[in-house]
């Protein structure tokens, strides 16, 4: 998989990756920019969404795709 990165070396995520919490609530990156989920802590994963691998170990392939 190619991780693409800006000019810094940052990984460049797009709106419809996934954050996902420790405690199994996830949810589209895009909206957590937007503001939506302010309520919860800054401490997720992002997991991108064409990364069936990993969002299938998390448990929530079904759920997202």
């Amino acid at each position: 998989m190619t991780i693409t990165t800006n000019l810094t070396g940052a990984k460049v995520h797009r709106s419809d990756d996934i954050a996902v919490w420790p405690d199994g609530t996830w949810a589209e990156i895009g909206d957590v920019w937007s503001g939506e989920y302010t309520f919860m802590s800054d401490d997720y994963e992002v997991v991108p969404i064409k990364d069936h691998a990993r969002l299938d170990a998390l448990g929530i392939v079904d759920e997202v795709l």
